[in-house]
């Protein structure tokens, strides 16, 4: 989806399409590999480490965040096989909506980033708020702001938004 789009504006050479297809296997599996370590951390001490709003903000980000590096670490794969200029393509029309959609799903992380910055502005300005005072009062509040992201994954499906001209 994504690079199909990229290659189809662009003039690369065989060595720089092929090049653009296999970093992000790399980096991608690195991004999830990351994510899973801090999922790791907070669930192996979750009776700890879950009573606090901001493990809960973070395990969100982090959950998303695996999908998101998923799909971007399949770089071309899931292109319909045979379509032209792209290096490495070997999916069908199924699975490029499949990674648009979870590409797609990678807007959470930055909304939960968001939310840590309100997090912690909200335990240091002005009036500070303790910890059970966020989590009472704001902490759902984040939670759904943060959800917005998925609303609009899920809208894009029936509209078939995630398909570019080569993926039809």
């Amino acid at each position: 989806f994504l690079f199909s789009q990229v290659f189809s504006t662009m003039v690369f050479s065989f060595s720089q399409r092929k090049a653009l297809s296999i970093i992000p296997h790399i980096t991608g599996a690195l991004s999830v590999i990351g994510s899973l370590s801090i999922l790791y951390d907070i669930l192996k001490d979750r009776s700890r480490k879950l009573h606090r709003p901001y493990y809960r903000i973070l395990l969100g980000m982090s959950f998303f965040d695996v999908f998101a590096s998923a799909s971007l670490g399949m770089s071309t794969w899931p292109i319909p096989k045979g379509t032209e200029g792209v290096y490495g393509a070997m999916g069908t029309t199924r699975t490029c909506t499949a990674q648009g959609f979870f590409i797609q799903l990678m807007l959470v992380s930055p909304f939960y980033n968001l939310m840590l910055a309100w997090y912690y502005l909200l335990l240091g300005k002005n009036k500070p708020l303790s910890e059970e005072a966020i989590a009472s009062k704001y902490e759902k509040y984040m939670h759904a702001f943060a959800m917005i992201p998925v609303l609009f994954a899920v809208m894009g499906l029936p509209l078939t938004l995630y398909n570019s001209a080569d993926c039809e």
